[in-house]
């Protein structure tokens, strides 16, 4: 069911459908990965907010190449992943995100926001994101060193590091969600996501 939403501010329609075509990652590339925190009773909203952004992002220069939207299953954080060219690009963004931000808190929406860009290094396995597949799919963050290697039952994992270097972040994909439980690295933040919607 098609969602409408207006940016009011800006006067930018946007059209939210889920699904999207597959991301599928490529190492080496640039990301800029925000993970936002949201009322449980604000998600959709939250979702809706940064569907937004990214479609703002792929017309404006530089452009953003792919992009994804995923939201815990606890209904406390969207997660926006945005390919780009590199850090001139990631300065564009966040200038443009800043103002939103601001905007967002006002109206309750976002409690907080963590924006960073960060460098895909490896991936391993099948981590490609699919909104239509059944598959569980989790993300972390973590700043400790994380093995590349798949553990049993878990399709695949990407593995980008923090530009400034102290953080890592990995997204799992797996066919059963207690696979990847068994699997993540303990890290700082874990959670069980689902892929909303993707943009290519």
């Amino acid at each position: 069911m098609t969602r409408p939403h207006e940016d009011l501010q800006r006067h930018t329609m946007t059209d939210h459908r889920s699904g999207g075509p597959v991301i599928t990652f490529t190492a080496p590339s640039w990301w800029a990965i925000a993970v936002v925190d949201v009322r449980d009773d604000r998600a959709l909203a939250g979702v809706a907010s940064y569907e937004t952004l990214v479609e703002k992002a792929r017309s404006g220069a530089p452009k953003v190449r792919e992009a994804a939207i995923l939201l815990s299953h606890n209904q406390r954080r969207v997660i926006a992943m945005l390919h780009l060219d590199g850090h001139e690009a990631f300065r564009h963004l966040v200038a443009a995100w800043d103002d939103h931000h601001l905007d967002a808190e006002r109206h309750d929406v976002a409690e907080s926001l963590k924006l960073g860009l960060y460098r895909l290094t490896t991936v391993t396995g099948d981590a490609a994101i699919d909104p239509t597949s059944h598959d569980g799919y989790a993300f972390e963050r973590s700043s400790v060193d994380v093995e590349s290697i798949v553990p049993p039952g878990v399709r695949g994992i990407g593995v980008f590091y923090a530009d400034d270097g102290r953080a890592r972040a990995i997204i799992y994909r797996a066919e059963h969600i207690e696979q990847i439980e068994a699997a993540h690295a303990s890290g700082d933040i874990f959670y069980l996501v689902k892929p909303v919607r993707t943009f290519a």
